[in-house]
């Protein structure tokens, strides 16, 4: 189990980068002496079950997929990680995402953030159908943890379904760096 407060980093991690996702990197906040650059996101898909998976061009902080074949049950992994050692700072696998879907709330951790990615208050449920989603990026710079390490660190996002061959049908990677000054 993971305590509390890496619980409420992980939290803050995922909202702040949900803020500064977009398509003009690399962007650069500052809360008190830190000073939080991220450098990339990128979003990938298998293709076979999620055809395309990337940002609404000439909207900021929309993302669009499209669901080619029913997803009954899924998973989901997040991982954040030391980006030069690959060190891994938090680790949760096998999130069961249906189960979430029925009730985000339930989880501090993923609740606050799937709140603030819904595009017009439409909640995912199972099963999902095939269709065309949207996602926003938006937070609030204020879930910037202030005990968070300097260093350049990764988080990986990946949804999973059982009957995929591959390792992933979508993912979202940040890699982002954190400075603070004297």
């Amino acid at each position: 189990m993971v305590a509390g407060s890496a619980q409420s980093m992980l939290c803050a991690f995922l909202g702040l980068l949900s803020v500064v996702a977009c398509d003009e990197l690399p962007m650069v906040f500052r809360k008190g002496n830190a000073k939080f650059t991220l450098e990339t996101l990128e979003t990938s898909c298998d293709g076979n079950f999620v055809e395309y998976f990337h940002s609404v061009p000439n909207a900021v902080s929309l993302y669009t997929f499209r669901v080619v074949k029913l997803a009954p049950a899924f998973t989901i992994d997040i991982a954040v990680r030391v980006r030069k050692t690959k060190r891994v700072m938090y680790k949760v696998d096998n999130v069961d995402g249906c189960l979430f879907l029925r009730n985000p709330l339930m989880n501090r951790i993923f609740g606050s953030v799937y709140k603030r990615l819904i595009v017009n208050g439409s909640w995912f449920s199972c099963p999902i159908q095939p269709g065309i989603y949207f996602l926003k990026n938006e937070g609030s710079l204020e879930m910037l943890p202030s005990f968070h390490p300097t260093g350049r660190y990764q988080v990986t996002v990946q949804m999973k379904m059982p009957n995929s061959g591959g390792p992933f049908v979508m993912q979202m990677m940040w890699i982002y760096n954190i400075v603070r000054s004297q």
